[in-house]
């Protein structure tokens, strides 16, 4: 299901999983999902680069790296490791998340709870001139 609510709860998860970010192996099942640390709740899903696509679609764009996995039994499996790049995107998630809080009659994250959220993530790198 991918529905506003899912993509706020991914989107928010994203938040405070900060640079460690999230892969589908640890997000795969409601019995191994993200457990919100600042409120209750959590998120999972069985298709995160779904959810990844989706918020590409309102401009957030993920940092992503592989991350491979071995199971106790030795078999591996590639997974990508996504999570917001910098405190610009971690800015621009946490204004549509209270964008789509606000359309439920929701309050924004507090003000103080954002600010942590945010302040976790590194600057922006400057963008090189050319020439």
């Amino acid at each position: 299901m991918n529905d506003q609510q899912s993509i706020a709860n991914f989107v928010y998860a994203l938040l405070e999983a900060g640079a460690k970010g999230l892969r589908q192996i640890e997000i795969a099942s409601p019995f191994q999902g993200y457990k919100f640390q600042h409120m209750p709740g959590m998120f999972w899903t069985s298709c995160l680069n779904t959810y990844v696509s989706n918020l590409n679609k309102h401009g957030i764009t993920l940092a992503r790296c592989p991350d491979p996995y071995i199971n106790e039994s030795g078999k591996k499996a590639n997974y990508k490791r996504y999570w917001l790049r910098d405190r610009q995107s971690a800015k621009a998630a946490l204004i549509l998340l209270n964008h789509w809080r606000h359309r439920k009659h929701l309050e924004p994250i507090a003000p103080d709870l954002a600010q942590m959220l945010v302040d976790q993530f590194p600057e922006a790198e400057p963008t090189p001139k050319a020439g």
